[in-house]
């Protein structure tokens, strides 16, 4: 079968199951149902002593695993990566797609847009965080602030990953360098979707990339509890249920929330649990949730799926995101249980949340665990806030079919005309060299080598 799209995503089920890769799995499966050729190539946080492509197939869709060869490639630095660029063009050039529908760049290789306009194959960007505006990837400063700065070396360099090492010359052209290579990425794409207009607002407003060059359009939504018996609501003198699920990364205020819930078992002791579902961002990340978790009536359940989050039978879902977050399909899957829910005040979430759920100051685990003792002293309002869950996102199979509209515009109409150059090879050149001297200055003794 001839491949009609191929989806670039930084991860892939079942390596992680968060929300943009559960969409684009969902999105590529319902593409096959719908007799199209569809492939995945993704990246992995699994790296090899060689770039290599590693293919198997995941419930009959067939998966490209692209690992690098070096270490820390999540680093906003080492967004560029040559071995993954000429390993990328051969793989255009081998597997032809009709086109490619990219998710994310991280753990891949930054020019992918360019590479598919050289190949001649229209790519269709859909933008599921703000990696493009911001080397930290969620416009979240050192400190949980959320960010609506510019990107420019200027706003950023006090606030950019860095090893340790590096003088601000070279900080600089690195944020240059990422800031003009994702505006260059846009202005080659046929198309820019994001799933909320304020995503797009926040985006124009900080990298300078015309506000018409993104087109709205909200994610799809597979139901998945199906066929299961709706969860039972709080039952008096038993103890409440909390539960976070998802990605568990200090973006998402996992850490937040941990420290909330101590305050709440503190002032109700017994009256209320937590339950925290999914992968941790990094060990030192779980260390530090282990630590927080002591003595408290809490469950970490790692990996889950569906049947999983159901027989956990959660009365509340919890989601305090210190991050800018772009849609949040935990929302749809909150909804469909039939739970309220408590979130920040930050980006989509209270956006889509409607009157569904409370909101607290994006950080502030005071705040949290005041929202969260409201669940617990007032019983009313558990009912009063579910009966105000907002409609029904759009299912999968209306989101496929507005895609299939915008693949064939790309696939048929002029791309629109580009706002800004491509970054040329010579200046990615340039900055590798400016990180090789300066790491070799500081490896080596003074004077130098003999």
């Amino acid at each position: 079968m001839a491949l009609d799209v191929l989806h670039l995503t930084h991860q892939f089920p079942p390596e992680s199951r968060g929300g943009s890769e559960t969409y684009a799995f969902e999105l590529a499966q319902r593409q096959r149902a719908q007799g199209l050729g569809v492939e995945v190539l993704t990246g992995s946080k699994h790296w090899r002593e060689r770039v290599a492509i590693e293919t198997d197939v995941v419930e009959g869709l067939t998966v490209h695993r692209l690992h690098r060869d070096d270490q820390y490639f999540d680093h906003h630095a080492k967004m560029w990566h040559p071995g993954i660029e000429r390993r990328f063009a051969a793989f255009l050039a081998e597997r032809r797609p009709r086109l490619v529908h990219l998710h994310h760049w991280i753990r891949l290789t930054c020019n992918l847009v360019e590479l598919c306009a050289r190949a001649g194959v229209p790519a269709v960007v859909t933008l599921h965080d703000y990696y493009t505006s911001c080397p930290r990837v969620f416009r979240r400063r050192v400190g949980d602030e959320a960010c609506r700065r510019q990107l420019s070396a200027a706003s950023c360099r006090d606030c950019v990953p860095r090893y340790g090492y590096e003088p601000d010359r070279e900080l600089d052209a690195g944020i240059e360098l990422y800031r003009d290579h994702y505006r260059a990425e846009l202005s080659l794409a046929s198309a820019v979707l994001v799933a909320v207009g304020s995503t797009a607002d926040l985006l124009a407003a900080t990298t300078g990339v015309p506000r018409s060059r993104y087109a709205v359009l909200p994610l799809g939504y597979r139901p998945r509890f199906g066929g299961l018996p709706p969860l039972a609501p709080p039952a008096a003198g038993a103890p409440l249920r909390f539960a976070f699920w998802g990605g568990v990364g200090r973006h998402k205020g996992v850490d937040v929330l941990l420290r909330a819930f101590r305050r709440v078992h503190a002032a109700r002791p017994g009256r209320a649990e937590l339950h925290v579902l999914g992968d941790f961002e990094s060990p030192a990340f779980e260390a530090e949730i282990r630590a927080l978790a002591a003595g408290l009536p809490l469950t970490l359940h790692g990996p889950f799926g569906a049947a999983e989050l159901h027989a956990a039978a959660p009365h509340v879902g919890v989601f305090p995101s210190t991050c800018l977050e772009t849609f949040g399909l935990v929302l749809d899957e909150c909804f469909e249980l039939g739970l309220p829910c408590v979130t920040s005040d930050l980006g989509a979430l209270p956006e889509r949340v409607g009157g569904a759920g409370l909101r607290t100051r994006a950080g502030d685990d005071a705040d949290l665990a005041t929202a969260m003792l409201r669940f617990v002293d007032e019983p009313g309002l558990w009912v009063e806030l579910r009966a105000q869950r907002p409609p029904a996102t759009p299912g999968m199979d209306a989101h496929a079919d507005a895609l299939l509209a915008i693949y064939e515009r790309a696939r048929t109409a002029p791309p629109p005309p580009p706002f800004c150059a491509p970054v040329p090879a010579d200046r990615r050149i340039d900055f590798l060299q400016l990180q090789r001297e300066t790491a070799l200055s500081r490896a080596m003794p003074q004077p130098g080598p003999r």
